[in-house]
């Protein structure tokens, strides 16, 4: 039978990461105090948040919640091994892998990366690294917006050089009308 923190700690689990469905995992353990503020900090600039679990308690919590697919995949039992925090917000997983991967770059074993979930898709330490690569939901919608306002600039480029043309060639007729004394 749990005891009565467990189970208040799966209570909160599950309010807390019940809608996830997309997350990094890490491993915060080489985090000393100043580090984790700056490192909270950070999360807090970027639009995530990390929730540090304790791994028993957030495999039963969280088995029937969005991050099910993470939970119940058989890497499980790796990812969800020693310390483990999970990164998440923004607008998914691809901002918590681009700022995990940041973050490592400019303070190196201080977190190590365990895997994630994007998508059905569970993904290990590498599958992470990948989708740091990605754009993010709004570089995608940049490029969508740009490609979608290339086509009528491009139309009106066009129209335009035909409007100079047809005026270029109206004056040069005037010219050589005035020429012929017309």
């Amino acid at each position: 039978m749990p005891n009565e923190l467990n189970t208040m700690l799966a209570q909160q689990y599950q309010h807390a990461l019940g809608k996830v469905s997309e997350a990094v995992v890490v491993d915060p353990s080489g985090l000393n105090s100043e580090k984790m503020a700056e490192f909270r900090s950070e999360l807090r600039k970027s639009g995530l948040t990390m929730e540090v679990v304790k791994n028993r308690i957030a495999l039963h919590a969280l088995k029937d919640a969005g991050l099910k697919q993470l939970v119940t995949h058989e890497s499980a039992r790796l990812v969800f091994k020693g310390t483990t925090g999970l990164i998440f917000g923004a607008d998914g997983a691809i901002d918590a892998a681009k700022f995990a991967t940041k973050w490592l770059v400019a303070n190196k074993d201080t977190i190590k990366v365990k895997g994630g979930l994007m998508g059905p898709d569970v993904l290990d330490e590498s599958g992470v690294a990948q989708i740091a690569t990605l754009p993010s939901r709004a570089e995608l919608l940049g490029q969508m917006a740009a490609a979608f306002q290339a086509g009528p600039q491009k139309l009106a480029a066009t129209l335009q050089a035909g409007y100079a043309r047809l005026l270029w060639g109206f004056a040069a007729l005037e010219a050589k009308l005035e020429k012929a004394g017309k």
